[in-house]
């Protein structure tokens, strides 16, 4: 008989229907990686321990494990510290003043907390390396970039997670006690912190001509901003890390993979709508936080002739003091020089 039989139309039809479910999911699919040139020697990926022994290129200090699935820089338990930092400092082969870099962080917070948890885990890209210290597990007054995951806010009694960004300049202290308090430039409330089972959470650090932006994807549907910053100045030659620490609420702090690649030039719309941004805070400076913050004051080129001028006369007066000194001194010298 000729024909297809309604048995096999129907078999046909949900074979059919299941590729295209499967050609939707596959283009569903988020991509996570950075877009640029990928600097290996930066990164952590799985497998992480690939002699055995350590992870290639980086150190790992305090409370943190490493196991084949993830790094684990703090258990669900109180009072640890744990830190992963790169050995080898940042300064790629980009023609740039500043170091250009994409970032993606993966990382999963959970434990056994229903409604209150700590302390959280911090991005840096810093001048130093593995100094413990209070701020998630690392120093204060650190000079460089971080980027903090808080999972306790002290000022809302633990009922928020909140990422927020300082800029270290080596002198000013991270207030805990106020989540940042004054050196906390910028940030967002997102729910970060899952359970086991589910998927990472990622953030996109991204730092461009100055330009600081961070993106969040916590649910797998895609990077959402968190927020973006102008007039960051960060130097090349500093180390990358994560630190994770916990007080009297704790955590699993867990870091999946650090791939450190190198930033692309944004698209024309990105462009456009950073344009539209910064002349919104020109035109309205009363909305911009934190007014007196070297973010919002232009890096210092170089002195004007006044300047110049005033530093050579008081050099100039310094070494004419110290030589009428010195020669002072010989004279006196030489009188008592029998």
């Amino acid at each position: 008989m000729g024909g297809t039989t309604p048995k096999r139309a129907v078999v046909a039809a949900l074979f059919a229907s299941t590729l295209l479910v499967l050609a939707q999911a596959n283009n569903h699919q988020i991509e996570h990686d950075p877009q640029g040139y990928i600097f290996h020697d930066h990164c952590v990926q799985h497998p992480y321990m690939s002699n055995g022994m350590d992870i290639p290129n980086w150190d790992f200090s305090g409370s943190t494990v490493v196991t084949d699935d993830y790094i684990r820089l703090t258990p669900d338990r109180q009072s640890r510290r744990g830190a992963l930092w790169n050995k080898i400092p940042y300064n790629p082969p980009i023609e740039s003043k500043y170091p250009w870099f994409d970032v993606t962080l993966a990382f999963n917070i959970h434990g056994q907390g229903k409604k209150l948890f700590g302390d959280g885990l911090a991005f840096w890209y810093t001048q130093n390396r593995m100094q413990q210290g209070p701020v998630f597990g690392n120093q204060d007054m650190f000079v460089g970039l971080g980027i903090f995951f808080d999972t306790y806010s002290n000022v809302q009694q633990g009922h928020q997670q909140y990422i927020s960004v300082m800029v270290g300049d080596g002198k000013t202290h991270y207030d805990h006690e106020n989540d940042g308090g004054n050196a906390k430039i910028a940030g967002c409330a997102m729910q970060f912190r899952g359970r086991e089972d589910d998927p990472p959470v990622y953030a996109r650090i991204v730092y461009q001509d100055t330009l600081l932006r961070v993106y969040v994807d916590s649910d797998g549907e895609g990077f959402e901003e968190c927020f973006v910053l102008r007039r960051v100045y960060l130097k090349r030659g500093w180390y990358f890390g994560v630190t994770a620490a916990t007080g009297d609420l704790a955590d699993n702090h867990d870091i999946l993979s650090i791939k450190v690649g190198e930033a692309v030039e944004m698209t024309d719309k990105e462009k456009a709508d950073i344009d539209e941004r910064i002349a919104r805070d020109k035109a309205h400076p009363e909305n911009i936080a934190n007014k007196g913050d070297p973010q919002y004051v232009q890096e210092p080129e170089g002195g004007s002739m006044f300047g110049i001028i005033a530093v050579v006369i008081v050099v100039l007066g310094v070494a004419g003091v110290g030589g009428f000194l010195y020669f002072g001194g010989q004279k006196k010298k030489a009188k008592f020089d029998f």
